[in-house]
C-alpha cells in the first residue's frame, strides 16, 4: 500500500501565519493593557510565541504597536481604491467608500477600536511618521478621485485638505460610539445617512453654493491678500 507523505507547510506562509498571530495576540493585550502598560511576556502568553520570535518578527514592543496601526490603514486603503475604481457619479463612490469603512469596522471590532483609540503622541517621532505617510497616501487618492468633480463643478471648490475630514471624520467619530456600545444605530443605516450628508454638503447638486476659498484649493494657487486697511 502506498503511503502518501503529507505536504509541508510553506515556510513563508507559516511565518506569515505567526506574524499575524503575534498581531493578533498584541492588538488584544494593547487593547487590556494598553500600549505602554503591555509587556512581550504578555503578549508571548497570548500569542504562543517565543520571545525571540516576536524580536525576529518586529524588533520591538514599539514596533508591533506601530504595524497594527499602519496595517489597519493600509487595509483601508485598499477598501477604498477599489470603492472608487472606475467610479464617475459622485454620489455613488462616497456611498461606496463610507459603506467599504463601515464593514470594515464591523469585520474587524477590535482592530477598529484600536485605529481610533491610538493616538499618535504615544508613539515615537520615527512611528509617527509612518503612520503620517500612510495617511497621506490615501488622503491623496481621496483628492485625486476628487478633483475632476471639482473641474466639472459638481463638488464644491475648497482647501483640499478638508475633503477627507468631512468624508470620514463624522464617520470616525460615530464609530468610535458605536464600537463600545454608546450607539445603536445599525451600521449599514449609519453608513446610508453618513453617505447621504457627505453628498449633499460636498455636491453641488445638494443645494450647496459654490464658494472660492481663499486657501488653497484644487482652482488653483496661493490665496489672495487682503486688503490693508487705510
Amino acid at each position: 500500500m502506498l503511503l502518501l507523505m503529507p505536504i509541508p507547510v510553506n515556510r513563508r506562509q507559516q511565518t506569515s501565519e505567526r506574524r499575524r498571530s503575534i498581531l493578533d495576540a498584541s492588538l488584544r493585550c494593547f487593547l487590556h493593557h494598553g500600549i505602554e502598560a503591555a509587556t512581550i511576556e504578555q503578549i508571548c502568553d497570548a500569542s504562543g510565541a517565543s520571545s525571540g520570535s516576536i524580536y525576529h518578527h518586529f524588533g520591538s514592543k514599539g514596533a508591533i504597536a506601530i504595524a497594527l496601526y499602519v496595517e489597519g490603514l493600509q487595509e483601508l486603503d485598499v477598501l477604498y481604491r477599489q470603492a472608487i475604481a472606475g467610479q464617475t457619479s459622485l454620489e455613488a463612490g462616497l456611498r461606496r467608500v463610507i459603506r467599504s469603512y463601515f464593514g470594515w469596522v464591523d469585520r474587524n471590532r477590535d482592530w477598529a477600536l484600536y485605529l481610533l483609540r491610538v493616538a499618535t503622541a504615544e508613539l515615537a517621532a520615527p512611528d509617527v511618521e509612518a503612520v503620517n505617510e500612510s495617511n497621506r497616501r490615501t488622503r491623496e487618492m481621496m483628492i485625486e478621485w476628487l478633483r475632476p468633480f471639482v473641474q466639472r463643478g459638481e463638488l464644491i471648490d475648497m482647501p483640499e485638505g478638508l475633503y477627507p475630514s468631512i468624508i470620514f471624520g463624522p464617520c470616525s467619530h460615530f464609530a468610535r460610539h458605536w464600537l463600545v456600545g454608546r450607539i445603536s444605530v445599525g451600521l449599514p443605516t449609519a453608513a446610508r445617512h453618513f453617505a447621504t450628508a457627505a453628498w449633499v454638503s460636498l455636491g453641488t447638486a445638494g443645494g450647496m453654493p459654490i464658494r472660492k476659498s481663499r486657501a488653497r484649493s484644487f482652482a488653483g494657487g496661493a490665496p489672495a491678500k487682503a486688503n490693508a486697511r487705510r
